[in-house]
């Protein structure tokens, strides 16, 4: 299964689930989305996003949850990593704007 989400759709809304089953807990890390709404505004358009409320207290906004134990984290963490490189640049985790976090290089997150 493939899954697009694109750059107006996508918020910092996030946050973690858990539910139990069979009396075994999983947590999941949930990213709400926002459908992106153009309208007409004279010659041009304006772009409107945010959540789909129907009223207060009851929010049917979409989101995508990734289901996954301590591993997940570490394919997040590669995932930021490959961008990082990407574009040039590392964020680091260690607040170090340089490039050159010798405990990111240690870690072997960015060469």
């Amino acid at each position: 299964m493939r899954v697009n989400i694109y750059a107006e759709e996508i918020t910092d809304r996030v946050e973690i689930i858990s539910k139990e089953i069979n009396g075994q807990t999983f947590t999941g890390i949930r990213f709400y989305l926002y459908l992106p709404v153009t309208i007409p505004v004279g010659q041009g358009v304006t772009v409107h996003r945010g959540p789909f409320q129907h009223h207060q207290g009851d929010d049917d906004s979409a989101a995508v949850t990734f289901w996954g134990k301590q591993d997940a984290r570490m394919l997040f963490h590669k995932a930021l990593t490959i961008l990082d490189k990407h574009y040039g640049n590392h964020m680091c985790p260690h607040g170090d704007t340089t490039g050159r976090c010798t405990t990111c290089l240690n870690q072997g997150e960015f060469s």
